[in-house]
């Protein structure tokens, strides 16, 4: 039984290594080669990681109410460029789903939402004119679509 603890306090002295190797504030690594120490830094990469999450950060969030048989709101303008969450709220009876397209987008759209539900919808959106509608059945000729614009930068 002895073996258990001296087991346990050396794992617990490599953890506190481990964490104490891993969380130096430099971002670097260091490389012997040939008895000469070369120090890498990894800030551009971390930089670089940053600002791609950054930007694909969605910039608003849209709720788009569906009932029978329409869109609430139907004309969306938006003022730039970027990722934006469409929200699709059905308060409707009846199942519903968010579509966008148009505008070199491909058709996206949300699951199927049954009443009371909603669904998310992220899409990154370049200058021009997008059509939104719900494609269950024939609920877009019945008057479930509208239009989202975004302006230039």
């Amino acid at each position: 039984m002895r073996f258990k603890p001296a087991v346990i306090g050396c794992s617990a002295c490599l953890l506190l290594l481990w964490g104490l190797t891993g969380c130096g504030g430099g971002g670097g690594e260091e490389t012997t080669t040939g008895g000469q120490t070369t120090t890498s830094t990894t800030s551009a990469t971390t930089a670089s990681t940053e600002a791609k999450t950054a930007a694909e950060s969605p910039i608003a969030t849209i709720q788009v109410n569906e009932t029978e048989m329409s869109l609430d709101p139907s004309e969306i303008t938006l003022d730039r460029p970027g990722t934006y969450v469409f929200r699709a709220v059905n308060t409707g009876n009846v199942v519903h789903a968010l579509r966008i397209e148009g505008n070199g987008i491909e058709e996206q759209s949300t699951r199927n939402i049954g009443p009371g539900e909603s669904a998310d919808l992220q899409v990154s959106l370049t200058p021009g004119t997008y059509e939104i509608d719900c494609p269950v059945d024939n609920h877009e000729d019945q008057g479930m679509r509208g239009t989202v614009t975004v302006r230039g930068s």
